[in-house]
């Protein structure tokens, strides 16, 4: 692993420099500035195209003073990053271009009562297994990664006690290869019939008893709760189902789970479902994990600095305790007071996008447009990265379309032009309706959104 040093980065829209300068636990994160989330480093912001960087001086920092913002709006706007094809397929649901046979298993999966009116931890299963499987395809997993994605407790788990299909009846052992093929059958089978705390010191990470996944040489020897017993795990299959498990709680990490937290204890658990929708913790282990398992992944994505950095629990969980203080707090705390926590929260989680959105939306209130932009541009590419959204109190297409939103509005208000959006005539009384709000085309919205993309 690099080790993160807390300097300030010479890239372009490093409009909080400030928060850069902050110290950060040297062993709990890192930094590559040339690959994976922009160098992974948010509180200076992602780095821009090279076009924009020719743009702006990148050696120079950007502040936020009214001046500032004003020099920036007469002479630059900020382009949108281009939406990866992946990315619009899941917001689209458009299967078949994440997988070939994905129209035909996602409909299929469709048709089980057992899934689609299942509520799992914050959305239906149904749901949860799309969104795990359009996260794997997303980081470019194998087939038999992101199709075991798909199903991946159709056996049940682990952790998980129920189950769409009975792992000791072959026939329906067969039923499921049918819809998802041999290999990734046998991925599936294994992630929902073994231990998998032990894989690779999994457990012990998730639980904080040591801060590294490493996976040993050769095969690892996990329970297996079927007749056999026990299970000699080649290294790949550990590494795919730990890549599975990372996308499975990516995609449902909030404080109060439904299956976890109420589903599964007999007397209904101890917390009124569904809490307040705060962010659970995980990115801890999630990058960790990812680590320890990368050179054993045919494809390692590039979350995480491609799997080259980490964050530390502590860090995580200040990062997300900030986040929430403002998020509930608004009304207690002064415009300054959220900006100067969300940057922090940016400086300590580096690699979620939430925190730019909240500094895009207080930017822009401001007047601050350029600093608006680069904040949502931000989040954009982070989103794009991880392939999900940290805070689940919104879908994930929710908050990719949010941003694009703030970052289009910001863009035209530097431009100077009458209209945040693209409304069609605000002087023809055909177009601006009782309340005086002038009409706008969301077919005119969305076409200028990829218009504005490198």
């Amino acid at each position: 692993m690099k080790v993160y040093q807390s300097a300030v980065l010479a890239i372009a829209f490093a409009f909080n420099r400030v928060a850069c300068a902050s110290s950060i636990d040297a062993s709990s994160t890192s930094l590559n500035e040339g690959a994976g989330e922009c160098g992974m480093y948010g509180a200076g912001e992602c780095a821009a195209s090279q076009e924009s960087a020719a743009m702006i001086d990148t050696n120079a920092p950007i502040n936020t003073t009214e001046s500032s913002t004003k020099e920036h709006s007469e002479s630059t706007t900020v382009p949108f990053p281009k939406m990866p094809e992946k990315i619009h397929a899941i917001l689209h649901e458009d299967w078949n271009i994440l997988d070939p046979q994905g129209e035909e298993m996602v409909s299929t999966m469709s048709m089980m009562d057992g899934a689609v009116e299942f509520a799992h931890a914050s959305t239906t299963f149904y749901e949860h297994l799309k969104g795990t499987f359009g996260i794997l395809a997303a980081w470019g997993q194998p087939e038999e990664v992101r199709r075991t994605g798909l199903v991946h407790t159709a056996y049940s788990g682990d952790l998980f006690q129920f189950f769409l299909f009975d792992a000791n009846k072959e026939e329906e052992r067969d039923e499921l290869k049918d819809i998802i093929g041999d290999k990734a059958e046998k991925l599936t089978y294994l992630f929902g019939t073994v231990n998998r705390g032990v894989l690779c010191h999994f457990k012990d990470v998730v639980n904080r008893v040591r801060s590294d996944a490493i996976c040993p040489q050769g095969n690892q020897t996990v329970h297996h709760r079927t007749d056999a017993g026990s299970w000699d795990m080649e290294p790949v299959d550990a590494a795919n189902i730990l890549m599975v498990t990372i996308a499975d709680y990516l995609d449902q990490m909030v404080d109060t789970n439904g299956w976890r937290d109420h589903h599964q204890i007999e007397d209904g658990g101890k917390q009124l479902y569904p809490g307040n929708g705060r962010p659970a913790l995980g990115f801890y282990w999630f990058s960790n994990v990812c680590h320890g398992i990368k050179d054993y992944l045919e494809v390692v994505p590039t979350i995480f600095n491609n799997c080259e950095d980490v964050i530390s629990y502590k860090d995580e969980e200040e990062a997300r305790d900030l986040y929430w203080k403002v998020t509930t707090e608004e009304e207690e705390l002064s415009e300054a007071e959220q900006i100067e926590l969300l940057n922090k929260a940016v400086s300590l989680n580096h690699f979620v996008a939430e925190p730019h959105m909240m500094l895009s939306q207080i930017y822009y209130r401001q007047g601050k447009y350029f600093e608006a932009a680069v904040a949502a541009r931000s989040a954009l590419q982070k989103f794009y990265t991880i392939a999900s959204n940290w805070d689940k109190r919104r879908s994930y297409g929710h908050w990719i379309g949010f941003g694009r939103v703030l970052l289009l509005r910001a863009n035209r208000m530097m431009e100077k032009e009458e209209c945040s959006f693209p409304c069609v005539d605000p002087k023809n009384p055909l177009y601006v309706n009782y309340n005086n709000l002038k009409l706008t085309s969301l077919r005119e919205v969305v076409k200028e959104m990829k218009e504005r993309e490198e």
